[in-house]
């Protein structure tokens, strides 16, 4: 029988891989609550949802792409409802303290995976993955003349690294700091580590 937006059959399978994907978030929950990221395997993921690996292997070809689509949801999230100017990145203070703040907000279990490297290192490729959307706004007037590419990779590295640390410090430090005033810490370290090598920007019509 055909509906409008699909047939019944159509409707079923959707509702399949809503629950499928959504116990093994609920147990990729649990488990990162109780253990280290690194020693969350399939087998561990599939059994504690209740589902067989097979079923695992239909909607993700490993467990990375699986934690792929927690991180992309995350970034997503944020540029869709924290972040005012995207398209903006001389705005490299705004950047900074808007995603520290995000992230502060996060619940425990994205907290840990930020916090704690492993294997898959979430928080190195969730800041590379902030960067890389920021970057590609940006062109070649961005930076100053005479700026490499190479050099380019060396400068974003420094500013994913230093955002990445502070962030796990304040942590690690127990959170003593107040958030705001650690988010504009981080935010002025930002923007003046690399101030110099940006090029002016370009005034508005």
């Amino acid at each position: 029988m055909k509906r409008r937006g699909g047939t019944m059959a159509d409707k079923k399978s959707d509702l399949r891989v809503v629950r499928t994907r959504n116990a093994l978030r609920a147990a990729f929950e649990e488990l990162i609550a109780e253990t280290t990221l690194d020693k969350i395997t399939v087998k561990a993921l599939t059994d504690r949802a209740g589902i067989n690996r097979k079923t695992f292997y239909l909607h993700y070809e490993t467990i990375e792409a699986f934690y792929d689509e927690i991180m992309n949801g995350i970034m997503d999230e944020f540029f869709e409802y924290y972040e005012k100017t995207p398209d903006d990145p001389w705005d490299m203070d705004g950047h900074a303290r808007r995603f520290f703040r995000y992230l502060a907000a996060q619940p425990p279990m994205i907290e840990q995976l930020v916090c704690s490297p492993s294997f898959y290192d979430f928080g190195e490729r969730i800041y590379a993955t902030q960067m890389n959307r920021y970057r590609a706004f940006a062109d070649e007037l961005f930076w100053r003349e005479g700026i490499t590419s190479e050099s380019e990779e060396l400068i974003c590295a420094l500013i994913r690294n230093m955002a990445l640390e502070c962030y796990r410090q304040w942590v690690r430090a127990g959170k003593v700091v107040p958030m705001e005033e650690a988010a504009q810490i981080l935010g002025s370290m930002a923007l003046h580590s690399v101030e110099h090598l940006m090029s002016p920007r370009p005034e508005s019509d």
